[in-house]
């Protein structure tokens, strides 16, 4: 990869970071997968950035990967999608949330506890 490479494709994962903790910062992403996430990114990009760990790992793509260049776009793609279904997951699972605590507090005020000074043998 050329130095021009490397610094297009580190532009492009700060901008993949940006938008991940942005994610996580609105509520968007839970923080542990932003976490895996951005472990995961940056990895890659110490990765590509490094000129050593780049051509250890481009000898190691090579044998498993001999057309190098269509996998790895299918991998970036895959890794995005993934983002946004963490995403749409943590948006769903925020919202159930809610709807049960919704549910929880109309159920407790339709059906008031007994206080402690009453008689508890007189229950609806």
């Amino acid at each position: 990869m050329t130095v021009v490479g490397v610094v297009v494709f580190d532009v492009f994962n700060l901008a993949v970071l940006l938008w991940l903790l942005d994610s996580v910062r609105r509520g968007r992403l839970y923080v542990g997968y932003g976490g895996i996430l951005i472990a995961l990114l940056v990895g890659v990009v110490s990765t590509v950035s490094v000129p050593a760990l780049r051509s250890t790992a481009a000898a190691a793509l090579s044998t498993l990967f001999p057309a190098a260049p269509v996998p790895v776009v299918g991998f970036a793609l895959v890794a995005l999608l993934l983002i946004y279904v963490l995403g749409q997951l943590t948006i769903l699972s925020n919202r159930l949330a809610q709807v049960i605590q919704e549910l929880a507090l109309k159920e407790a005020r339709q059906y008031p506890r007994p206080r402690d000074n009453e008689d508890r043998s007189r229950t609806p």
